[in-house]
């Protein structure tokens, strides 16, 4: 016997708006103008600020490219579909290399821009545009890659930062000596200061590549992240999945009146809830973090912790069923986001079992028989005698502050990749050099490929055309005598000066370059072959038929 169907009263039962070809191709570009205009006048060492909208908090001003583009939302849905590609854009180049996305959108844009122009007058194969878009991109990273050079001074680094910073040479300067006390994997922490003054403070700690169990630990936190003092920390190796089993550890931490972290193999889902509601109802002040690593190695790794912050390793269930006051070890300052978990300790002499494993390691690395495994023996020896660079980020007022912690998360980004991927002569001078890369391309004998590398080879003179339009030069002017000249040669747009970049210390990270034009790339010719539109209708006020004569007659004053 067959089952009749039944209607669903839960089904979808709205309607769509639907626009098609050159109609909601314009309605996307509105929104991609729109976005773009905001983004673009950050650009550069004289780009402008933008004051951005905080309900119920003061206006926030930044000249941050990310989060502008974030903050622009559209009353129209189409329009602002538009908006949000670009959105997408941006937010890979941030989560990829945390700089560039300004540049990415500018990008983005004038490939978009001149792809819907090739549409609007004549009939092509947009599938083949996408194709030549795509291997123009990649062209460019490859003529990047080439240009690349090594950053082998500490000045190089203060120069990569200064240019994130936007030309802020104090907070240059304290992310230099940072890089120069820490190495190259040092892990940067920024907290406001107690005062107006900016400073730099190196102290012991380690960092997890594991952030909080669940983001519901975050719920109330304005920025994501949750700062905890004098925090007890218990280290396990066991898998909780009972409750009852860390009742005894809930009850010494709410005894104490202090903060807990536990950091487990692994939690139950019952476990985790339970954790959730008592930090969020204030009983009792808890975070659950997973112990980073699998295996032999985890064991090995929370072994370094326990031995580096002075710790116990609870090694089974039993153990700490049994737990009792004098087994807690307490970690002077714990900040833990949704990737990672910094503690930092008080300053101490290392412990003799300390040096001791960290002796046995050093002559592991010299038996070490692959790169691998000595790559994840010095990430154990770094972790032994870690230290951990805090920038307390001063000001005047919140703004203030705000607008500098962006920058300094833009700076700290560009140096990571700086240092593991080189360098390349700022202010767009990069770009421009690939030009003509792209015009002697070999390609196949398709019309449309030609088409589409020459609109990433347009679109590498906007960076630089904009940068100069924002400090007040003629940029025309600009890119005409950049195009005339060779190597390094480019334009310092804070002193209206010509020079040689990368000894000027006028610098972007080759990866951030890379990252800009294939995100760009991607979404632009995504646009470009996109030729429907659908969004929801806005759904009208169901008003009974004799409210709205009611309504009527009391207007009129029946």
């Amino acid at each position: 016997m067959l089952t009749r169907f039944r209607h669903n009263k839960f089904l979808r039962s709205f309607a769509n708006d639907v626009r098609f070809g050159p109609e909601a191709r314009e309605l996307l570009m509105r929104g991609v103008n729109i976005l773009a205009d905001a983004v673009a006048t950050t650009l550069g060492p004289k780009g402008r600020n933008v004051l951005i909208e905080q309900l119920l908090r003061s206006p926030k001003i930044t000249n941050d490219g990310i989060t502008v583009a974030n903050n622009v939302h559209l009353e129209d849905r189409r329009i602002n579909m538009g908006a949000q590609l670009i959105r997408l854009a941006t937010n890979n180049t941030n989560n990829n290399v945390g700089d560039g996305t300004t540049t990415t959108t500018i990008l983005a844009r004038s490939m978009a821009s001149q792809g819907m122009e090739l549409l609007q007058n004549g009939s092509l194969n947009v599938q083949e545009l996408r194709e030549g878009i795509i291997q123009g991109s990649k062209a460019v990273c490859k003529e990047l890659r080439s240009m690349s050079q090594a950053i082998e001074r500490i000045d190089q680094v203060r120069s990569v930062a200064n240019n994130a910073l936007n030309n802020d040479q104090n907070l240059a300067q304290l992310i230099g000596k940072g890089v120069l006390e820490l190495g190259e994997g040092g892990v940067f922490l920024l907290k406001e200061s107690m005062s107006a003054k900016d400073e730099l403070v190196i102290q012991e700690g380690i960092s997890l590549a594991e952030g909080f169990a669940s983001p519901l630990f975050a719920h109330k936190s304005e920025n994501g992240r949750l700062e905890f003092s004098q925090m007890l920390v218990v280290l396990t190796l066991a898998e909780i999945e009972k409750l009852s089993d860390i009742l005894p550890l809930l009850e010494l931490a709410r005894n104490a009146n202090q903060p807990l972290l536990l950091i487990a193999k692994e939690f139950s889902d019952e476990v985790l809830t339970a954790l959730i509601l008592n930090h969020l109802e204030n009983r009792l002040q808890v975070c659950a973090v997973r112990a980073p690593y699998f295996g032999a190695e985890q064991k090995e790794q929370m072994e370094d912790i326990s031995l580096a912050l002075g710790l116990q390793l609870f090694e089974n269930l039993s153990w700490l069923r049994n737990i009792k006051a004098e087994d807690l070890g307490t970690v002077r300052e714990v900040i833990i986001d949704s990737k990672a978990t910094h503690l930092i300790q008080q300053h101490t002499e290392k412990a003799e079992q300390v040096e001791n494993r960290i002796q046995h390691i050093k002559s592991l690395i010299k038996e070490a028989a692959t790169d691998e495994e000595i790559e994840r023996l010095n990430e154990r020896l770094g972790r032994l005698m870690g230290h951990v660079a805090i920038v307390h980020v001063g000001g005047d007022s919140e703004l203030e502050i705000d607008e500098k912690k962006d920058r300094l998360n833009d700076a700290l980004h560009s140096v990571k990749v700086a240092i593991s991927d080189g360098i390349l002569p700022g202010g767009g001078t990069a770009y421009l050099r690939c030009i003509n890369a792209l015009k002697y391309l070999h390609l196949k004998d398709i019309p449309e490929h030609r088409m589409g590398v020459d609109i990433v080879r347009n679109a590498l003179k906007l960076p630089c055309y904009i940068i100069a339009q924002n400090s007040g030069a003629n940029p025309d002017e600009v890119i005409h005598k950049i195009l005339n000249e060779q190597g390094n040669f480019g334009y310092d747009a804070a002193n209206g000066e010509f020079c040689d970049m990368i000894d000027r210390g006028i610098v972007d990270p080759t990866r951030v370059m890379c990252s800009a034009i294939t995100d760009a790339a991607g979404i632009a010719s995504l646009l470009t072959t996109t030729d429907v539109l659908i969004t929801e209708l806005k759904k009208k006020p169901n008003i009974p038929k004799n409210q709205v004569t009611k309504d009527l007659a009391s207007l009129i004053g029946m």
